[in-house]
């Protein structure tokens, strides 16, 4: 199977249905429409690059993002997606990098690459999608003179339709090359447990850069309907749910707290929504709490990586509801293994680890990347005996749920002892004038690293640092608990919600 062929089969089975409807009026697509202006973006790439080339887009989310999804593949070459947020830099690095061929970017981003134009050492062709500007190709034109048909081409499993660069938070961001087989079986496994259906209105706020962004495809699986926000408005949310009937959508745990936190919560018609999904990062049990009561038992949870071309783990409603209903312990799962992807938990000598006892989570399974583009040394580091090593570290209990106790390179070691940040984050959550909590080593002369946290206090609250240790000094061993605190408007994340805990050990720890 195809990553394309799921628009093609439902192009052929529901050409009318409404595909794609992006909310701020930029376009919308049925199937058939969808999969013609597809296949042209296909054809016109295979006049001007070669199958095996590497694509590159630069944009928001848009409807010829997602035609780039599915079109770029079926030209057997594969879609590089930049991160908009990045610096125009570390564009040209990953561009040259990936040595790309051929960039599609949006208008508003256009001026910065032909700044750049002479770094870019393997680009023979900048598309501009939107309004035309002089001495550039657009997109419409390179459509327009296309054939609307599948290429003539063949395309197999195992090549690669996506490149996702990892997010870069320690040193230079590696490839990981996602084929056919790896985003199809990443896409059927979520398909098998999140069950969209044809009524699907599925409303996505997430970037289109991430890989978050193969919930669309999941959601088109049987040919339900994506609205596509272009960026995050809690308010417009909720009136996009209430006007189109909307029955899922997908957050990062800070979309949820600001959802909540909006004065209008209770101001609109959300009772069409019959699941909401969140990833990317832990949420606080409070912000759970009021979510399953303002819109009831219908939270799932998914935790995958970009390597994964998606979810691996998933923690579904009745965990959540046991999690509401007092079961407190699960607000720190991260869910089980979904079917079709093998999870170990396992030591530093690839044994499986006890029940409770902290290992590294590694993956095996077809979703699984089949490595880093240009970097066998990565690649090579990042298997073990066919199995894929996540950097996160995590116990299992006896009903088989996970719980990620802190990525590997951000365990802080303070006098020889392991402290887990995720722990010392769930004791500072529980302060209720806390919104916001990460926790960081700093280099200490005596202890070689001290545990430092960098909270975001709740609007209109405040909270002190001795507070914060107080509250840990409850709950913890004294070697765990924050021997500095930070306050801060708000702390640094990715596209897709994670915390940069490396931009937080650099702006805390100088001069340490």
């Amino acid at each position: 199977m195809l990553i394309n062929d799921v628009l093609r089969r439902n192009a052929t089975r529901n050409p009318d249905r409404n595909a794609l409807l992006m909310v701020d009026g930029s376009g919308s697509r049925t199937y058939a429409e969808l999969y013609e202006r597809a296949m042209r973006l296909a054809n016109g790439l295979l006049g001007i690059a070669s199958q095996g080339d590497r694509i590159a887009i630069l944009s928001e989310n848009s409807p010829e993002y997602v035609e780039a999804y599915y079109g770029v593949p079926a030209a057997g070459m594969a879609l590089t997606m930049l991160n908009y947020r990045l610096h125009p830099k570390e564009w040209v690095w990953i561009l040259n990098n990936a040595r790309a061929r051929v960039v599609l970017v949006s208008r508003p981003y256009l001026e910065v690459i032909a700044d750049h134009r002479s770094e870019l050492s393997t680009v023979e062709h900048i598309i501009v999608i939107g309004e035309p500007v002089p001495g550039v190709r657009t997109y419409e034109d390179l459509l327009g003179a296309a054939a609307p048909s599948a290429p003539a081409i063949r395309v197999g499993e195992d090549d690669v339709a996506w490149l996702l660069y990892t997010s870069g938070t320690t040193g230079f961001p590696k490839g990981a090359q996602l084929t056919h087989r790896n985003l199809c079986t990443a896409l059927i496994q979520s398909v098998l447990e999140y069950d969209p259906t044809p009524r699907t209105a599925y409303l996505n706020a997430m970037p289109l850069c991430h890989v978050a962004g193969y919930l669309t495809p999941v959601n088109q699986f049987y040919g339900g309907s994506v609205l596509m926000m272009s960026g995050w408005d809690p308010e417009q949310w909720m009136r996009l749910v209430q006007d189109h009937r909307v029955t899922s959508g997908g957050f990062a745990p800070t979309m949820m707290a600001m959802l909540l936190a909006h004065p209008k919560i209770r101001d609109y018609d959300l009772g069409s929504l019959e699941w909401m999904g969140y990833g990317a990062s832990k949420i606080p049990a409070d912000i759970l709490r009021q979510t399953i009561e303002r819109f009831g038992p219908i939270v799932y949870a998914g935790m995958g990586m970009t390597e994964l071309g998606g979810n691996m783990l998933t923690l579904g409603k009745e965990a959540h509801i046991r999690a509401a209903n007092g079961e407190e312990h699960l607000l720190d799962a991260v869910g089980k293994p979904m079917s079709l992807v093998d999870v170990r938990v396992v030591d530093d000598a690839g044994e499986d680890c006890a029940y409770g006892e902290v290992g590294e989570i590694v993956v095996r399974g077809d979703q699984v990347t089949t490595g880093y583009w240009d970097n066998p040394q990565a690649t090579k580091e990042a298997f073990d005996g066919g199995w894929f090593r996540t950097g996160d570290l995590a116990r299992q209990d006896e009903e088989g749920f996970l719980y990620i106790v802190d990525r590997k390179k951000d365990m802080i070691i303070s006098g020889g002892e392991n402290v887990y940040s995720s722990e010392v984050e769930n004791a500072i959550y529980e302060h209720p004038a806390v919104a916001e909590a990460a926790v960081i080593g700093l280099p200490d002369q005596v202890w070689g690293e001290k545990v430092a946290a960098v909270v975001v206090a709740k609007q209109g609250q405040r909270v002190s640092a001795e507070e914060i240790v107080t509250q840990c000094k409850s709950r913890l061993a004294s070697y765990k608990q924050p021997r500095e605190v930070f306050f801060v408007d708000s702390i640094p994340k990715t596209v897709s919600g994670k915390i940069r805990k490396g931009d937080l050990r650099d702006q805390f720890g100088a001069g340490q």
